[in-house]
């Protein structure tokens, strides 16, 4: 998955997978002048959203999209 934003001084991005075992999925600092984008892999088992969560300036913001896993995916 890939996340980016424009909001200025973003601090750190998580990612939360509602239906997984373990929700957070990643978490990334960022540091003082650096863009407003991060990128990884993700595993789910079943269909689910994901929620991506910006901290900047002491506020969160946040996104979601359901992601469908189809037979022969993770899940199996």
């Amino acid at each position: 998955i890939t996340i980016s934003t424009k909001i200025a001084k973003a601090e750190s991005v998580s990612v939360l997978i509602e239906k997984n075992p373990s929700p957070l999925a990643a978490h990334f600092e960022l540091g003082g002048h650096t863009e407003g984008y991060v990128s990884t892999r993700v595993k789910m088992g079943k269909t689910s959203a994901i929620y991506a969560v910006v901290k900047a300036d002491g506020k969160l913001y946040s996104a979601s999209k359901t992601v469908k896993v189809t037979i022969g995916g993770c899940g199996g």
